[in-house]
């Protein structure tokens, strides 16, 4: 590995430059150096750290921390800078090796002209931020996922049940007789019943802490409604086992909602599981309930969602066109509520099936800008149109309302499954 170029030392240095360059030679920070003539001539805390080099290690040629096939790429990065950052195998004093990034300028230090290089461990960098992205989807006292984390598993639950014809069950469990405890006791305590409600389900279902006393429970793909009954009472004998939840010091409450009986999309069905834990709390002994039915207003009615960040796949068009189809179904499923005259409602529908028709073309028209071959996105539309013909053909209020309710579920079910792949090939094509 051949030296730096030789570099026109300029004037000498100041006063500032100097202080600067001891200042950042005894960095623990930045892992900082600088190479003269091939050799380390200055290296940072940081640096030895990185390589495991001792504080004499600055004397040592800079190929030797260099894997051999990347040497002739790092000196060409040293004796020409500025093309940006360089990424090589990297290797300790120990013989092992590390994914390392390089950038370098050439520089007049005090002693001299030389090469100075700033360092960074990829390696690291990845497994740090492997690890952020896990605590950031982890509850930090019983090490369950969080509530993020569980509205992810949730969509992702009723995506498999749609495809799959079967339920997901949802279930809130609010524990009481916490109040009052000292931190470390608490904490203890909520572990415990994380363990113990884990031991109680299948590996395939989600166990959450969603708030201070609050769990969460997703139990996916099961045959029926009825089938979270076995379970339930389960959890609740399991916890009523536990020793710090004896003389009824500790005592939990189950809600219990299902898809699609109960309701159609993730954030209905949790609104479902948290009314009939409202019910479970004013119960007897057994303190469970599943959700009461549906509001009476005809099986085809809609239920009332709010827009939610989650249902976003980060491309302002799309979003958009989204957003507005849930306000003109969430709109007819209000007039369908209250009553409203017949030829509004009809009304209401054409609306709505003709900004169906504009968010298509809207969409299929992207795909052709930019040459996607998205014939599964276009044979969606296809079958949703003409599965919406067959409904609008009984223009009743029967008819009305089963259109609605179809194009809602639809929504949901598009988004996850066919737009977030199609929003990511428009941001890689720079459409945000």
């Amino acid at each position: 590995m051949s030296g730096t170029a030789p570099v026109d030392p300029g004037p000498p240095a100041s006063a500032m430059q100097s202080a600067c360059v001891a200042a950042l030679a005894g960095s623990s920070l930045l892992a900082l150096g600088a190479v003269r003539d091939g050799v380390l001539a200055h290296a940072s805390t940081a640096l030895l750290r990185m390589f495991g080099l001792s504080e004499g290690g600055t004397r040592r040629r800079f190929a030797e921390l260099v894997e051999a096939a990347d040497r002739e790429r790092v000196a060409r990065a040293l004796f020409s800078p500025g093309g940006g950052p360089v990424a090589f195998r990297a290797v300790r004093a120990d013989g092992s090796l590390f994914e390392a990034e390089l950038s370098a300028v050439h520089a007049a230090l005090p002693d001299g002209p030389a090469t100075v290089v700033a360092l960074s461990d990829l390696t690291e960098r990845e497994r740090a931020a492997r690890q952020l992205s896990y605590l950031a989807l982890v509850d930090p006292v019983t090490g369950l996922p969080n509530r993020q984390a569980f509205v992810d598993r949730l969509q992702a639950a009723l995506s498999m049940a749609r495809r799959a014809g079967r339920a997901s069950i949802v279930m809130l469990i609010e524990l009481d007789g916490l109040e009052g405890m000292d931190a470390s006791t608490h904490d203890a305590l909520l572990r415990a019943i994380g363990s113990r409600l884990r031991q109680c389900l299948r590996e395939t279902d989600t166990v959450a802490r969603l708030g201070e006393a609050r769990l969460g429970i997703i139990v996916p793909r099961v045959a029926e409604r009825g089938q979270a009954a076995l379970p339930a009472t389960r959890l609740l004998a399991a916890l009523a086992g536990l020793p710090e939840c004896e003389d009824a010091r500790c005592r939990a409450s189950i809600g219990i909602a299902a898809y699609p009986e109960d309701a159609p999309s993730a954030e209905a069905l949790l609104e479902r599981a948290r009314a009939a834990l409202a019910d479970a709390r004013q119960a007897g002994e057994d303190r469970l309930a599943f959700a009461s039915p549906a509001p009476a207003a005809g099986p085809g009615l809609p239920e009332y969602v709010r827009w939610s960040p989650r249902y976003e796949v980060g491309v302002e068009v799309v979003d958009g066109q989204h957003r507005h189809l849930l306000e003109l179904i969430n709109c007819l499923g209000d007039g369908l509520r209250s009553g409203r005259e017949f030829d509004q409602l009809v009304d209401a529908l054409k609306e709505l099936v003709r900004y169906t028709e504009h968010h298509f073309a809207t969409e299929e028209r992207l795909m052709d800008e930019l040459g996607a071959h998205a014939e599964r996105h276009r044979a969606e539309h296809r079958r949703l149109l003409d599965s919406l013909m067959q409904y609008t053909l009984r223009l009743d209020t029967e008819g009305v309302s089963q259109s609605s309710r179809f194009l809602q579920e639809w929504l949901f079910h598009h988004i996850d499954e066919v737009d977030r792949p199609f929003a990511a090939f428009l941001r890689n094509h720079g459409v945000s």
